[in-house]
């Protein structure tokens, strides 16, 4: 895609962003094998039952997900934290700006971020930052989730004329749930402490570290860590002798207070009846049907098979939607293609996955120099990249009359 293609979309198309586990790097880490893992276990409890080296590798690879991506929300400091967070920040900054550059009226200023993220980078992102952040919580003292918040639009009047004016407003959808919410009788609360978390990593400490196995090995001729396969782990764990699991239990329950979905691909079958994470599904692919809409994904390969069936479903029907997903590099053209299931083009031609590869040999005769030194310069498409484009984009749209 051209980027004087994608500016003309920005500024004239309901805008959505779908983004995963890949922007919050380095601070906290990205999936990986961790759905694989979790998938593969699951069909072969289904297939031969469960059983004692099933659950300690159940246990061992939900500890390496919570150690990875959540307690490091309790409480983030670091270089790697203060790189992140700043990226999240200039995505905020950027995007408000664009919003507000935008010279057509008739779509508003609201712009979707959908994510299967259940950290809480976003919203320290905007904590105190100037942006109108909506995470579909309402009221003071003790917030309440309301899905129905995303449709709220928000606007300023001036001090001397009564001109009224929209405001930008972020509407962060969070599909998988989030490690800040709570639920009781069926009413999902913020939990601003975040004291469930600190619950789990509580019990993960009263047990015994030599009852987990590791899910890396280490290759004897170069050193280098590598994921185990599932049977690997198994045989390990087969190895450990626990004659009972029980000793997982106080783990397990704590985890499952959490109020988010695991990364399986069986996810959406097993939440299906969850009237939440229903609810947020269906604001997503009642985004896609809009006319005239933008799909911008980052940091996301559609390994959640739900998420892929629904965007390939919305491109094939809605000829007005346009799909751009960022590749973080050259491989993961193929990886997201084959997620996706695009084995032939669209049926609208309308999903456009760009690797750095493919965005240099877009742009390469650009008539704007600008672009086409940024585009030869891309060796991945991280955040930082993401966040450049978008920034040079908005530094080439002139407000006229403001």
């Amino acid at each position: 895609m051209h980027i004087e293609t994608l500016k003309y979309y920005i500024q004239s198309a309901n805008v959505n962003f779908l983004y995963g586990s890949g922007l919050s790097c380095p601070f906290l880490s990205i999936l990986g094998n961790i759905e694989k893992w979790l998938t593969e276990l699951n069909e072969k409890r289904h297939r031969e039952g469960d059983n004692v080296p099933f659950t300690i590798v159940e246990a061992s690879i939900l500890k390496l997900y919570f150690e990875s991506v959540m307690y490091p929300n309790v409480a983030p400091a670091g270089a790697n934290y203060d790189a992140t967070i700043n990226e999240y920040r200039r995505f905020l900054r950027n995007w408000n700006g664009l919003i507000n550059k935008r010279s057509n009226r008739l779509v508003g200023k609201q712009v979707n971020l959908f994510t299967t993220n259940v950290d809480i980078m976003m919203e320290r992102a905007a904590l105190g930052y100037g942006v109108e952040l909506n995470d579909g919580f309402q009221g003071s003292i003790e917030q309440v989730y309301d899905a129905g918040s995303f449709q709220k639009t928000v606007s300023k009047t001036s001090l001397h004329f009564q001109n009224v004016s929209d405001i930008p407003v972020f509407n962060l959808i969070k599909i998988h749930g989030s490690i800040n919410w709570k639920s009781e009788a069926d009413v999902i609360k913020n939990d601003l402490g975040l004291p469930i978390v600190q619950a789990v990593r509580a019990a993960l400490d009263g047990i015994d570290a030599g009852n987990f196995i590791s899910t890396t090995k280490i290759d004897p001729a170069t050193g280098d860590a590598t994921d185990k396969t599932l049977a690997e782990m198994i045989t390990e764990a087969e190895a450990k002798g626990l004659a009972n699991a029980d000793v997982f239990n106080p783990f397990f329950e704590q985890y499952r207070k959490l109020v988010m979905i695991n990364p399986t691909k069986r996810k959406f079958k097993e939440s299906v009846i969850d009237h939440h994470f229903y609810e947020l599904m269906r604001q997503y692919s009642n985004n896609l049907e809009k006319e005239n809409t933008l799909l911008l994904v980052s940091g996301f390969s559609f390994a959640d098979e739900h998420i892929a069936d629904i965007t390939l479903r919305a491109a094939n029907t809605n000829p007005t939607l346009h799909i751009v997903v960022f590749g973080f590099n050259d491989g993961d053209g193929t990886t997201i293609k084959n997620n996706l299931k695009l084995h032939d083009v669209c049926l609208n031609n309308n999903v456009e996955i760009l690797t750095p590869t493919v965005f240099k040999s877009h742009n390469d005769q650009s008539q704007e120099e600008k672009y086409r030194n940024f585009a030869a310069g891309v060796t991945q498409f991280d955040f930082t990249t993401v966040n450049n484009l978008f920034e040079l984009i908005s530094q080439g749209i002139v407000v006229y009359g403001r």
